[in-house]
């Protein structure tokens, strides 16, 4: 009984609570200049999503051109790399099962 109380009376708050944050034209009203800068700043924020983010550049280009690459300045070949493949050291005891 105590629970069906305080839900009553939570709802209730919460209903005289959202009823005042938003007055009604009632009639022949003209709206607020308030409202109509409330609207003006939604309808700017509805367009701003609307709207696909700008790209930032070339980024990445197919074809293994590097970031940003204009291809004007390649790098120079470096000297050649050695690598050595040798037999596999002997395990330690530690890695032994």
């Amino acid at each position: 009984m105590k629970a069906v109380v305080v839900i009553v009376m939570a709802v209730t708050l919460a209903g005289v609570a959202r009823a005042g944050d938003r007055p009604v034209l009632r009639g022949s009203e003209a709206p607020r200049a308030t409202d109509l800068l409330r609207a003006e700043k939604l309808a700017d924020q509805a367009e701003k999503r609307r709207k696909l983010p700008s790209r930032r550049g070339p980024g990445w280009k197919k074809g293994g051109t590097g970031w940003n690459d204009s291809g004007a300045a390649r790098a120079e070949a470096s000297e050649r790399v050695i690598v050595n493949v040798g037999p596999r050291k002997a395990p330690s005891r530690r890695e032994q099962p």
